[in-house]
């Protein structure tokens, strides 16, 4: 397994690369250039995720209750929406949608979540890797992605919406789309 050290190592050669084609093409060697440096942030995500344990925080939906429901985030024409699955066949067909609140503020979105859909967004902490995402140079970049195919029963849980999280006031807190 590759360290933190070494990744961050990697990423400085990534990084020093680039420098070194500016210096010898200046600008003509810009897409080198460019790849280096997404690289290189991936590899420092990379090592940030390594130092984690390996685990990284993503959104997941709960019911108003804390249980964990079998869904996973999709894109569609309408946006991120969660995709509800079957329990005894997650890999099979859709169960139905979910779209979360767009409402201006946390309150509203929380409420209007738990009132149309029975839901909470909030966090897991599962295995994940470092990959480079996006469809053109200008918005390609490093992001972490779920290794458990995007669902799993047993995640650890971080913020569910309900016990100590609501007594603190964190419930939605940590939510992608509660934050204020």
């Amino acid at each position: 397994m590759t360290t933190p050290e070494q990744l961050r190592e990697q990423a400085a050669v990534k990084i020093q690369e680039a420098h070194e084609s500016f210096e010898r093409c200046d600008t003509d060697g810009f897409l080198s250039q460019w790849a280096h440096g997404v690289e290189a942030s991936r590899l420092e995500l990379e090592a940030r995720i390594v130092e984690a344990g390996g685990l990284w925080e993503f959104p997941a939906l709960f019911d108003l209750h804390g249980a964990l429901v079998p869904a996973k985030q999709i894109q569609t024409q309408y946006g991120t929406r969660w995709a509800l699955l079957d329990p005894a066949n997650p890999d099979g067909r859709f169960r139905g949608f979910f779209g979360p609140s767009e409402a201006a503020t946390s309150k509203a979105r929380k409420a209007s979540d738990a009132r149309r859909g029975g839901f909470f967004v909030g966090l897991v902490r599962v295995p994940a890797r470092a990959v480079l995402r996006g469809s053109t140079a200008v918005n390609v970049r490093a992001v972490a992605e779920r290794t458990d195919g995007c669902w799993d029963p047993d995640a650890e849980v971080v913020c569910n919406g309900q016990g100590e999280d609501l007594k603190n006031g964190l419930g939605g807190v940590y939510g992608r789309y509660y934050t204020e």
